[in-house]
């Protein structure tokens, strides 16, 4: 028999998803991402990798490198300012979030201006 001191949890446990998980996983990712590039980067520009240096020269893979750049380095510009601040309130760190979204969107379109033209 089970004891009744202990919490119990329904049987589905709902998970409600926010802007801090959204950010902490698309920073990962773009971490990641990002990671894979320098070190393909650095074997590519030292010969190891021929093929990596023709799949960047493609216009649509720039843009998702720009994609991830701008996005990692916005988001974490973010994280320090909440570490250094009280920016740990919701409504707060929803804002900032899409700021992060806002300025990453800008920075590509401006980015990816010379790609195509």
């Amino acid at each position: 028999m089970p004891r009744k001191d202990l919490v119990t949890y329904p049987k589905k446990v709902s998970y409600k998803k926010h802007t801090g998980m959204t950010a902490w996983i698309i920073h990962r990712i773009t971490g990641v991402v990002l990671g894979l590039y320098l070190i393909f980067h650095i074997f590519g520009k030292a010969g190891y990798a021929d093929w990596f240096g023709a799949l960047t020269g493609n216009a649509f893979a720039r843009i998702i490198i720009l994609i991830a750049f701008a996005f990692h380095a916005f988001n974490g510009f973010r994280i320090v300012l909440i570490d250094f601040s009280n920016g740990s309130e919701r409504e707060v760190f929803s804002k900032q979030f899409m700021v992060v979204i806002l300025l990453t969107i800008v920075v590509t379109i401006i980015g990816a201006i010379p790609l195509f033209s």
